[in-house]
């Protein structure tokens, strides 16, 4: 093999070096523009997370007046309004002690478990009513987040 052959095979190899180093170049580019996209919609989501996160107090304290009294159960019959009432005691009590288990704030789904009930919209927003009412009392500490604590001191002893 000549010196000619060499150098000829050296160019070829250079000309695929480059055509790789290319091909590289413009997927390195794409690349990087995926990631300033992945990025910005990380940047979004972060922003939504936090936004939702402040939606349970906000929501909570629009909507208070709209879920006091649910239409249908207060059509059906007095009795009901009257056995609720008897019985919203004894669900505060058992919904303060939930609260009392734990050490520090928790979400209105997790009183909800704690309660041994559905986990659906309607049992969160009911119980977030309550502890918004327990909290107007000064038996519950509302955080800014939406979450809930148990009172420290006299407050949440008075049952």
């Amino acid at each position: 093999m000549g010196c000619e052959e060499v150098l000829a095979l050296l160019r070829e190899r250079e000309a695929a070096c480059r055509r790789e180093a290319e091909r590289l170049r413009g997927e390195a580019e794409r690349i990087a523009g995926l990631l300033v996209v992945c990025e910005q919609e990380l940047a979004r989501v972060a922003t939504a997370c936090q936004v939702v996160g402040e939606l349970p107090a906000a929501h909570g304290e629009a909507g208070s007046g709209r879920g006091r009294i649910p239409a249908p159960r207060a059509e059906v019959s007095g009795t009901v309004g009257s056995q609720a009432a008897e019985g919203t005691g004894e669900f505060t009590g058992r919904m303060l002690g939930v609260l009392a288990a734990y050490s520090g704030p928790v979400r209105c789904r997790q009183v909800v478990e704690g309660l041994g009930l559905e986990a659906t919209p309607r049992e969160v927003e009911r119980v977030r009513h309550q502890l918004k009412k327990a909290a107007a009392a000064g038996r519950v500490v509302q955080t800014p987040g939406g979450l809930f604590t148990l009172a420290r001191g006299g407050a949440a002893a008075r049952g």
